[in-house]
Parts: structure tokens; sequence; C-alpha cells
């Protein structure tokens, strides 16, 4: 599985005169901050790239960037390090324009922090700093930079928010079949615009790549298609086989088309795919036969019959929006394959969502294990398409989760989310069922429940399409702060007073 530390470059500035609050000591001082800063970010698992260190000789005067030459031999350190963001530690005063060449030259997400200190000029430095920042506006960091003013916990959130970002800007998503499925307008976006400052590319090929490959696997490498089944049923899935939807034939082709679509993204690797979608409607589910759920499946999960795989967060549909919902979900919690899903049913004490034939097997027991995700899931008939298999589950419970929905109004994006926690699926639906828990729309799918502790129907107003993507964990706050890198506002789903406000106010704005 992969794992991305934040790689976050640190920085301190000093005093360019030679009188005045220059001194060995006041050196000392910043050199001792910048320590400080560096471990407490390695000890959060961040990988820290510290400049002064190699540009500096031990116990050297001046410490911090006095020049624009520093500012220079700076720049040209961390561009070689794949730097995500920047920490600007404001510990002495220094003049501001040191800082605002820097962030001119570094063009990345910045954060001044700084602790309140009597003994220095560090409050006085920060706020003109940051002031002249706003005032010069030479590119969008100098405009968004984040102020932080002692607060180490907001720092891992900002930090931890602006490697998304960073990571999300240089990826491209794949959409096999394009956009949109069934005349559903909310799924389309506007993808140069996406390009402009979200991520590097938005690729798309035609289904047939997948059909035509897939075809191909089952005449000359049917071994792969057995190794795949035999995988599932090792690890304890159980596939309920028919006479008319659920096939053994059908299945084949199904497990083809995960083949072929993961051969495919390997081929694709130089690009930097962080998420794709199939359209799946009406080509695959009913002209090539079968439905494409193995990809929502298996796609998003960190092993495969063959060993550790990349997880690619996968929606339907060519949903862009919810497909960029998930990225940044997972460039957040790149532990935990997203959870994607149509919305079926609300109440004050329940949200639930499950994908129209697979969503992600994690979710059956939130578990990267086979073992015991697999044995938490069936394959059954689908509902849909002319033939092939649904995987079905029921959602294991979590004290925390976080929910998000990208959405846009009139052309101007806006990002829903909220935290809460999720249900014992099984154990909620069947007592708010009974019965007919077996037959309810969502019977046949894999079935995330989450309670957000607020109203059904202030959620049913305002949420921006049928499609809820979540992680575990909370990370609203760094939702929340890409959101603000990005220039979009935020949406509380587990706000009543803040659903409430949007929905009598904000979206008439766009009349």
């Amino acid at each position: 599985m992969q794992t991305e530390r934040p790689r976050i470059a640190i920085v301190s500035f000093t005093d360019d005169r030679d009188v005045g609050l220059y001194s060995k000591e006041v050196e000392d001082h910043i050199r001792g901050k910048q320590k400080e800063l560096k471990d407490f970010l390695i000890e959060n698992n961040v990988a820290v790239i510290d400049p002064l260190d190699e540009i500096r000789e031990k116990e050297a005067l001046p410490y911090g960037i006095r020049n624009l030459r520093d500012i220079e031999r700076v720049i040209a350190v961390i561009s070689q390090r794949s730097v995500d963001a920047a920490v600007i530690g404001a510990w002495n005063w220094s003049p501001p324009m040191l800082a605002m060449d820097f962030v001119r030259k570094l063009d990345k997400p910045i954060m001044y922090y700084s602790e309140n200190d009597p003994m220095a000029g560090s409050l006085s430095q920060l706020s003109a700093a940051c002031s002249s920042l706003m005032e010069w506006g030479v590119n969008e960091h100098a405009l968004t930079h984040e102020r932080n003013f002692g607060n180490r916990s907001d720092m891992l959130v900002w930090v931890r928010a602006a490697a998304a970002v960073s990571r999300m800007r240089e990826s491209a998503l794949l959409l096999w079949g394009g956009t949109y499925a069934v005349k559903m307008e909310q799924l389309q976006d506007d993808i140069p615009r996406l390009k402009s400052f979200m991520v590097r590319e938005v690729l798309a090929e035609d289904q047939y790549i997948l059909v035509s490959r897939a075809d191909r696997i089952i005449q000359k490498q049917p071994e792969r298609v057995k190794d795949f089944t035999r995988w599932l049923m090792k690890n304890g899935l159980e596939i309920n086989y028919d006479s008319r939807m659920l096939t053994k034939e059908a299945f084949e082709k199904q497990a083809a088309l995960l083949i072929a679509a993961r051969d495919r993204l390997g081929e694709l690797e130089d690009e930097n795919i962080r998420g794709v979608s199939v359209k799946c409607q009406p080509e695959i589910y009913s002209e090539y036969g079968v439905n494409a759920c193995t990809l929502p499946a298996f796609l998003p999960f960190a092993c495969n019959e063959e060993g550790e795989q990349r997880i690619y967060p996968t929606v339907c549909e060519g949903d862009i929006k919810g497909l960029l919902t998930s990225m940044l979900l997972h460039a957040l919690n790149p532990g935990v394959p997203p959870a994607f899903g149509d919305l079926v049913s609300a109440g004050d004490d329940h949200i639930e969502f499950a994908n129209c034939g697979a969503g992600s097997v994690f979710w059956a027991a939130n578990s990267l294990d086979p073992a015991k995700a697999f044995g938490r899931t069936r394959a059954v008939s689908n509902i849909h398409g002319v033939s092939g298999a649904a995987f079905s589950y029921f959602g294991a419970a979590a004290q925390d989760v976080t929910v998000a929905r990208l959405t846009r109004i009139k052309g101007r994006h806006y990002m829903q989310v909220g935290a809460g926690k999720a249900l014992d699926a099984e154990r909620f639906l069947t007592e708010m069922l009974g019965e007919k828990v077996d037959t309810h729309l969502g019977q046949t799918w894999g079935k995330v429940v989450v309670d957000l502790g607020v109203k059904a129907s202030n959620f049913v107003k305002v949420i921006g399409a049928n499609h809820l993507s979540a992680t575990l964990g909370d990370v609203t706050g760094e939702v929340e702060t890409a959101c603000r890198l990005w220039g979009i506002p935020v949406v509380r789903l587990d706000s009543d007073p803040d659903m409430e406000r949007f929905y009598n106010e904000i979206r008439y704005k766009n009349l």
C-alpha cells in the first residue's frame, strides 16, 4: 500500500541590518526555534526539508535568511526536493520584502507561524510580512497564506491539507467512457477550469479499451481470471451463481474487465492517475452484457491476487465531482479507500448510501485484510444491467467518519462536508426495516450508514448530488483548509444552522 508523508520545507528569516536586532544571541534563538519546529513535524510523520541546514555551516552567522542571495540558495535546495508546501517561522524581526520574494519564487502553499514572545520582534514581523503579502498579491499563495499563532495542532491540519492539495495539483483522473451517464447533469464539470487550479489533467478513454482487452484476457489468459476468482473465494467471498443474472460466464467477463483496468493503469503510470471513473451505462452494462462493478469494488483496495496494489478511488457514471471528492479524501487519508455510493435513505438518525452494484469492499469490515473484508461480502445478482454480480455487504461501525460532496451552483463550486459516526449497517437497517431489509433498494449493494446528528429535511434540501463519498476519521478540518487554498466555500453537513443558511441564502446569491 502506498503511503505518502507530507513534504514540508521550513525556513526562518533574520534582520538584514548590522545594527539593531542582529546578534549571535538572536541567531542562536532563531536556530533553536527552527530545530524545535523541525523536530515537532518529524515526530508527527512529516518529511521535513530544512534548506538552512544545507546552506549554513554549524554555528555559522547569520543563521536566518538575510538577503536575496540566501533566498536563491534556499530555493535551489527546495526545488530539488519536490516539496508540497512551506512553513515560515517568524522568530525575530526581518524585512517583509525577503519573505515576499521567497513566496514569489517558491509558488507553493505557505504557512506563516509564530508564537507569543514579548522578548522578540516575532509578532511584529509576522503581521508586517503577512499584510505585505496580501497587499502585494504576487501569486495565489501570497493571498491564501495561512497564519498560525502558536497552535501546532492546527499546523498539522494545514500541513496535511496543503500536501493533499499539492499532490492533487500534480495528478490526473481517468474517465473511462467520459462523462456523464443517465442524463445526470450534476455529474459534469468545467474541465479546463478544474485543470487551472485543482488537478493537472483529466484523461478520457473509450470503454472499448476495457471491453476489447477483457475479451483478449478471457481468450488468451484465462488463468488470470481463474486466479482472481480463486483469490476471492480463498479469502471468504461467497459467489452466489445462478442461471440468469450471475452466471459463471458473466462473472468471468466482470473479472476480466477489472484485470484489463489494472493493466491499463499500469501502462499509464507516468500520468500519475489518482482516481478513475467507469461510465458503465449503457455501453458496458447493456451492450457488453455485464456490469462493471468489479472496478469500484476492487480497484479501491490495497492488494489483489498478485500482491500489493495502488489504491485507486473509483466512482461510476462519469461523476467528476464525486471522483474529485473521493480523491481529496484519499489524499488526506491514504490508508483508507474512500466509500462512494448513491443516497438510498435518510432520517434524523441516519444517512444510507450504497453504490449501484459495488463500492470499495474495504467498508465491509473497515479493513484492508482481504480475509476480513471478503468474509463479510457476497457476490449476488445485481438488480441492474443485463447480467453480472453486485458485491453486497453491510458496512461496519466506526466512531468517526467524514462524508463529503463537491457540488456546483451556476458554475461556482461548493464543498459539502460533515463528521459523524458510521453505524453497524446490518443492525441499524434490520431494526429499521425488519424483513424488508432484504428487498429495499440497497439490498444487493455495499451499504454504508452514517449518522451526522442533523435533521434529514435539512440534509435533503442542500445535498449537491445523489452520490456521497466518505472516509474514516474526522478530516473535516483538513477538507476546509484545502478548500480555503482552492477558494471554495464550505457547507457543513453536520450543522443544521449551516445547512439552513445555505438553503435560504447562499444558493440564491448565484441568481
